[in-house]
């Protein structure tokens, strides 16, 4: 009889549903880059949120950033990372995603800012963007990354590539290799990556271009890069290839999704890395920067409802 009891007993506890705790986490998707700094930033993302929020997210990683805008901005993909560029140019259509445009993609949040530049060897007589005429530059296909960013940079100078001698290169790595053996005279870099330190060692030195100031400037290069700006990196950031005051180009790395992710989903992921913000900080130096009363600024592409909650609670969304 007792054991009857015991195992009645059994039987019912194991139909009481189960709490919410112990219900599995919902799974989301972050759409991501295989590789690179994007790579990166993406899982460290999905380790935050799946460790302070009830959800569950998982990178899906895909070859270029282009291969999943589509994706998200159908709703096949929960969320998506990438840098304000691309995410501008794939909702209004314009740009590398002509054509195309993403007009249910959501900003979630602004990241950190992705800061970079031009470098040319430190025994280098190219003092300046200007004096890049005539001077051996990366060549990318049209419409990629790198092509606007090559122009933007060469536009601060009023220079086109019709005023250099281009090196065709199909992506950055080759980019890399082509200024370490000496094919072209200047190429684009991270400040403080771990690519900016390792050509510095390889090339015997190297040193940043400074851009020119002026709206005018910045107007040029974001016909190239929208949202992009300027700022000043002093020596004292201790970056090679930086000795005095020098101004670089800033864009910020975003977190977005599609207009149908549900609002609780998004209010729960920005809350996880606005609350946890010191340990973002201490992933590594790709997050240097991320500031959580920051990341409902403006970059010109609609917010998400939820995003929007939880800036407001939290008092960090411009009215």
């Amino acid at each position: 009889m007792k054991k009857m009891l015991l195992a009645v007993g059994l039987a019912a506890t194991l139909a009481v549903p189960a709490t919410t705790t112990e219900v599995a986490a919902q799974v989301v998707g972050l759409a991501s880059t295989a590789t690179g700094g994007t790579s990166q930033i993406g899982r460290s993302i999905a380790a935050a949120v799946s460790e302070h929020s009830p959800l569950s997210m998982r990178p899906q990683e895909m070859a270029n950033t282009a291969d999943y805008m589509p994706l998200v901005n159908f709703g096949e993909i929960d969320f998506g990372i990438s840098n304000v560029v691309q995410l501008w140019y794939a909702y209004h259509g314009q740009g590398m995603s002509e054509g195309r445009p993403g007009p249910d993609l959501r900003t979630v949040a602004v990241l950190m800012p992705f800061r970079a530049g031009f470098i040319v060897r430190e025994d280098s007589d190219i003092g300046s963007v200007a004096d890049l005429e005539g001077r051996r530059v990366p060549g990318f296909a049209e419409g990629s990354l790198g092509y606007h960013v090559t122009l933007a940079y060469l536009a601060n100078a009023g220079l086109t590539y019709d005023d250099v001698v281009e090196v065709p290169v199909p992506n950055f790595p080759r980019m890399w290799d082509s200024f370490r053996e000496g094919s072209t005279d200047v190429t684009v870099v991270v400040v403080g990556s771990g690519t900016n330190r390792e050509l510095d060692q390889t090339v015997g030195g190297v040193r940043f271009l400074s851009f020119a100031e002026g709206e005018d400037r910045l107007a040029a290069m974001q016909e190239w890069l929208p949202q992009m700006y300027l700022a000043e990196v002093g020596p004292e950031a201790e970056i090679p290839g930086i000795d005095e005051p020098t101004n670089i180009k800033v864009y910020d790395y975003t977190l977005f999704a599609n207009s149908s992710t549900p609002d609780e989903w998004v209010y729960q992921v920005v809350k996880a890395l606005y609350d946890n913000e010191e340990e973002l900080l201490g992933v590594g130096p790709f997050w240097h920067g991320f500031e959580g009363d920051r990341m409902g600024s403006d970059v010109d592409v609609p917010f998400h409802p939820g995003a929007i909650r939880f800036y407001q609670e939290m008092g960090v969304w411009p009215e």
